[in-house]
């Protein structure tokens, strides 16, 4: 029975912890929902942030922006010869990476980009479009380098034409990463709102059970036993917080997406546009989370020590 006992343990400690821990919110609802309801205005910022970092990265890929030479093969050039220019790009140190593009693929592209409109290129036959080389640099590499590159290429049997992006596409990725620092910053300023905002409701729960938390430590309570509840109350406050914030920002996402979608169907880039996948909410909740317990255990570190 002793044994059983020593497995079953964790069990009632577990179960202390969560049944106390819903017991102390649910003295104090209203401070509960103030405090669910900041953090989720605070996630609501930073997701925002992230989604329009997320989505100008699938535009810039969608405009092939992120490819700064474009090699477009001649109809039904040699394959040795593609080798060739292929075996030549990758031997440049200023080449990252050569990726070829058949056809068909450039057709799934295109209706991507199209969005809702894709379906106006179904029946194309996709040998109306030419086989490409998309390639790219090294990051830092000169600008000039592309241009100079196509001359190059341009000379080459199995070339039939070299696109260069222009000096817009470098401010499009300077713009790029402005919105990653934004996020950067955002993230940072969230976290600390966050933990703050969870370490001051913890701390009104640790002040109101005080008497309580004396008890236990007399009755041989441990550490982890005594402020186990306050953790548990962290992470459900700032999990609902980034839940409640994600929701909102898929409503304000569902209602602005149409009239997006068809303004970007102009530029070929409206399928670009998405919103967070499951393992992406997944991850956002569990940050959240991962907040609320760091803000409950700096509460508790600091006030449970009775």
């Amino acid at each position: 029975m002793s044994a059983m006992h020593r497995l079953l343990r964790p069990l009632y400690s577990l179960g202390y912890v969560v049944g106390r821990g819903m017991r102390g919110m649910a003295q104090a609802p209203a401070v509960q929902l103030l405090a669910v309801g900041t953090m989720a205005v605070c996630m609501l910022l930073l997701g925002v942030v992230v989604l329009v970092w997320s989505n100008a990265q699938s535009m810039v890929r969608a405009w092939g922006l992120d490819v700064p030479v474009t090699v477009y093969l001649v109809d039904g050039a040699e394959a040795g010869h593609v080798d060739v220019v292929v075996e030549r790009l990758h031997a440049l140190p200023e080449v990252e990476a050569v990726r070829r593009v058949t056809p068909e693929q450039a057709l799934e592209r295109l209706q991507e980009g199209l969005g809702e409109d894709g379906e106006l290129l179904a029946g194309l036959d996709p040998t109306v479009l030419p086989a490409s080389l998309e390639i790219e640099l090294v990051p830092g590499t000169d600008p000039d380098f592309g241009h100079a590159l196509a001359e190059r290429l341009s000379e080459l049997q199995a070339v039939d034409e070299v696109a260069v992006a222009g000096d817009w596409a470098g401010r499009a990725h300077e713009l790029l990463a402005t919105l990653e620092d934004l996020a950067l910053g955002a993230g940072l300023l969230v976290s600390l709102a966050c933990m703050a905002i969870v370490w001051s409701t913890i701390r009104l729960g640790v002040y109101a059970r005080r008497a309580e938390l004396q008890i236990l430590r007399l009755v041989g309570g441990t550490s982890r036993f005594v402020h186990g509840p306050f953790v548990f109350e962290g992470m459900v406050q700032g999990a609902l917080g980034a839940t409640v914030a994600l929701a909102m920002l898929w409503l304000g996402f569902d209602a602005v997406h149409p009239f997006l979608e068809r303004g970007l169907s102009l530029l070929f880039a409206a399928g670009a546009l998405r919103f967070f996948g499951p393992v992406e909410l997944g991850a956002g909740v569990v940050f959240g989370a991962l907040l609320g317990l760091l803000g409950a255990r700096a509460a508790v570190a600091r006030y449970a020590e009775v």
